[in-house]
């Protein structure tokens, strides 16, 4: 600011010039309008080569194949479901790691709640939080 009253006046400035000096800056920091970074529109191939793979699947009407599970994720599982067939169990794949992952961290803090599996009649996962005795 010290710099543009200098620039624009010769003699020491008013207080209203100083007042005057002060609000136009503002309004111009008000003008500004902040753009965007710019995103790539290309694709690497392996991204290109994965949507392609999925749009393909989708037109198809073909359900995702899902990689095998860890041995200490399918015993964490059965632990709850003794009979879960490994179709179901990849299917929830996630739910029960996300169970596995705050249980051990539910153990390790002392906390008085533990979360627990419930599967429904459509073969899905449910989390549920209960307090313990």
């Amino acid at each position: 600011m010290a710099n543009r009253l200098v620039a624009s006046h010769k003699f020491s400035p008013s207080i209203s010039e100083i007042v005057s000096e002060w609000q136009q800056m503002r309004r111009e920091m008000n003008r500004r309008v902040y753009e965007a970074t710019p995103v790539s529109m290309a694709m690497s191939p392996e991204t290109k080569r994965r949507v392609t793979e999925t749009m393909e699947r989708i037109r198809e009407k073909r359900p995702k194949e899902y990689g095998a599970m860890s041995p200490h994720v399918m015993d964490f599982a059965r632990q709850f479901f003794p009979d879960i067939s490994e179709a179901t169990a990849r299917r929830n794949c996630l739910d029960i790691m996300n169970c596995m992952s705050t249980r051990e961290s539910e153990i390790a803090a002392g906390s008085p709640y533990r979360t627990y599996m419930e599967l429904n009649d459509n073969g899905m996962i449910t989390l549920v939080i209960r307090k313990i005795a």
